[in-house]
């Protein structure tokens, strides 16, 4: 690059992709985003495609390919080296089917994979080799550095992961930050966040808040150029004193394109224009090329999410999540009688809904209703809880339960409907007359006993800091997959035997 020529980088930036690819896409399609790619890069050859992380989960479709058929290779990866990705960011949720699918994925992948608050938990070295790259452009010197949220992080499937910590991401940002400058002085730095903005935060919700920090990563480092955030809907561009942030919102429905022009001086290289455009997908067609490398992928989870569980109408559908809260209900049977599967002796089963904007199962039923009826990838455990223990999550559950017109109700705000717990095993009462904190009355439970206590991955993870117990016995399947064995075995016809009310 001669001095004071003018070079205009296009960055390209994705996130939260969710494996949404081709008619396994919910509202987006990284097929099409694919399209837009090869535009950009035939108009400029200085294209930098970056992902903030959030691809190996979040669909029937990675679920089918994480957890049904591991063994086949992984088609997200397939077609993010085929789109020829510099680099991704890391999502929690990228640990949701474990450490060693996502070390299988970053390996068959052909970009590096950044999170420097991601560690060795003994030597507290960034887990995923170097926590930057460099990547040179005609001339300039581009950095690109990684981290994600450690408020995000908290009670997700990485902390059953022995070999890996997560460090503050403010502390960490500080530290690589100040040496990615000192070691590589680049001319440009971008950094993949995976977390949110402020802004576009709920300010009641401290943990949503608190995960959710990208503008406070400036207030610990100094010369970074682009943060890149996301585990947020909303498709953004915002400057904060000297920092322009970029969120590509999810599920593959928009990518940023962000036009950066520099001018190459004798010693240095000055910024001098950057543009931002927000580019909807859904009107591209799907890449050629990237449709025919994932036919047979995209048959697969075709044949598997289409075959028939029930063949005679079951009606196990609700209207309301109070439905489930207030009085015991076939649905919720299901689910627990389908975690019992798991372990053979269980005392008792606790259960929550995995899809809080579902409405159940009605009609014939194939793999893909059931999967959509709950969604998460939650496994059952097995654990040890005193019936004080018991007594204490059921008054957590209690708390969000309110009368209003002798009608019961439940408000949401103070506990989310996928850590609303319903038990079987044993009859208790919930009196919403009663202070919170004692509203529960468990029948015929020993308070000093212990029990064998079936519940889901994702709630003891919720729970373990009101619990004494911290070791458990993890099933290798999914809620999901139980569910599909029981109803196939019982045709959803179940009587209820769970056995609560609230009065």
């Amino acid at each position: 690059m001669r001095t004071n020529e003018i070079i205009t980088i296009d960055l390209l930036a994705t996130s939260d992709l969710h494996g949404q690819i081709g008619k396994s896409g919910i509202s987006g399609n990284i097929l099409k985003m694919a399209t837009y790619v090869k535009h950009k890069r035939k108009a400029n050859h200085h294209v930098l495609l970056l992902d903030n992380g959030g691809m190996l989960s979040g669909s029937m479709f990675a679920f089918y390919y994480a957890q049904i058929a591991p063994y086949k290779r992984n088609p997200m990866i397939k077609v993010m080296n085929e789109m020829q990705f510099d680099a991704s960011g890391v999502s929690p949720d990228e640990f949701s089917f474990g450490l060693d699918f996502l070390n299988k994925s970053i390996a068959l992948s052909r970009f590096p994979w950044l999170a420097a608050n991601i560690e060795h938990s003994k030597t507290r070295e960034p887990y995923f080799t170097t926590p930057y790259t460099i990547k040179y452009v005609d001339g300039i010197k581009i950095g690109i550095i990684g981290f994600t949220s450690s408020g995000l992080m908290e009670n997700k499937n990485i902390e059953f992961e022995d070999e890996v910590m997560v460090g503050e991401s403010m502390a960490s940002a500080k530290r690589w930050v100040r040496y990615l400058h000192e070691k590589e002085s680049p001319d440009f730095l971008i950094m993949l966040y995976h977390g949110g903005l402020n802004t576009y935060t709920d300010k009641n919700n401290y943990r949503s808040y608190y995960s959710n920090n990208a503008e406070n990563m400036i207030k610990s480092t100094e010369g970074v150029n682009v943060i890149i955030t996301g585990h947020q809907e909303h498709v953004v561009d915002l400057k904060v004193a000297e920092t322009q942030f970029i969120q590509p919102g999810k599920n593959a429905t928009n990518i940023v394109d962000m036009s950066i022009q520099f001018r190459k001086r004798t010693n240095s290289v000055e910024i001098i224009d950057t543009s931002i455009k927000h580019v909807e997908i859904s009107s591209y067609p799907e890449d050629r090329d990237l449709l025919e490398l994932t036919h047979f992928d995209q048959k697969a989870v075709q044949h598997w999410s289409e075959q028939n569980v029930v063949d005679i109408p079951v009606i196990l559908d609700y209207k309301h999540l109070t439905d489930l809260y207030s009085k015991p209900h076939k649905y919720t049977e299901c689910i627990q009688n389908s975690m019992s599967r798991a372990f053979s002796d269980a005392d008792f089963i606790c259960a929550q809904i995995g899809n809080p904007i579902g409405n159940g199962l009605r009609g014939e039923l194939q793999v893909k209703d059931i999967y959509k009826s709950y969604v998460h990838t939650d496994k059952p455990v097995k654990i040890k809880l005193t019936g004080k223990e018991i007594k204490r999550i059921l008054e957590r559950t209690a708390t969000a339960l309110y009368k209003e017109d002798n009608t019961i109700k439940y408000n949401e705000e103070i506990l989310e409907p996928t850590l609303m717990t319903v038990w079987k095993g044993f009859k208790y009462t919930i009196d919403l007359s009663k202070p919170v904190g004692n509203r529960v009355i468990l029948h015929n439970i020993d308070l000093e006993k212990s029990f064998n206590v079936i519940m889901t991955d994702y709630l003891f993870r919720h729970v373990n800091k009101i619990i004494s117990e911290s070791t458990y016995e993890r099933s290798k399947k999914t809620v999901i997959e139980y569910m599909i064995e029981e109803l196939e075995e019982t045709k959803g016809k179940f009587e209820l035997e769970h056995d609560f009310e609230v009065i």
